[in-house]
């Protein structure tokens, strides 16, 4: 590249070796002495030192940043299907066990009846037939259930109903009879 007397004030302008001012007044007398004749235009051939300086590339940063993000996101997803394959594997082995092993009689019955929460004669005769076909190791088993204080409380629970309802006179009352034979089975003993 050929370069003047004037490219020369230019570059040393924009490399800040030259104010604003000083560049311009500078540029001023250049072109009034060479349209002026006193000041004859020369050029030169400019020889660059300049090392080759390897351009950035913005559409390969894009392209990078792209696929890190594709990577990241293909990396979350496997990690959640993962995670789920290893919860619904241990839920099945959860449930073969639990199906393996099914729950014991006794306290199965009191929590079956309990969550029914049918006091109708029918239903206690029902559960007082089941109960008695229970062997005495099952019937203990109940009796330690956690649902069991809860089988006594509501047996309490409704005879003190029938007998608010029919006051003193309902003593022979059929649905109370079956009550307090329900509360002696259990061995609560309060027939109340």
């Amino acid at each position: 590249m050929k370069s003047s007397q004037v490219r020369d004030l230019a570059r040393r302008y924009a490399t800040g070796k030259l104010s604003q001012e000083n560049y311009r007044n500078q540029r001023r007398s250049l072109i009034d002495s060479i349209t002026g004749g006193g000041v004859q235009l020369s050029y030169r051939e400019e020889v660059r030192a300049r090392t080759a300086r390897p351009r950035f590339d913005t559409k390969l940063l894009g392209i990078a940043v792209a696929a890190l993000i594709a990577a990241g996101i293909a990396a979350v997803l496997l990690l959640r299907h993962n995670a789920r394959v290893q919860v619904s594997s241990q839920a099945a082995a959860a449930q073969a066990a639990a199906a393996a092993t099914p729950p014991a009689p006794g306290p199965n019955l009191v929590r079956v009846f309990v969550e029914a929460d049918d006091w109708t004669d029918s239903s206690l005769q029902t559960f007082e037939r089941r109960w008695q076909g229970l062997g005495p190791d099952e019937q203990t088993k109940a009796k330690d259930s956690l649902m069991y204080p809860r089988l006594v409380s509501g047996v309490h629970q409704q005879i003190d109903a029938e007998k608010a309802v029919g006051g003193a006179g309902n003593v022979g009352d059929p649905h109370l009879m079956e009550l307090q034979k329900l509360a002696k089975m259990l061995g609560d003993g309060a027939g109340r």
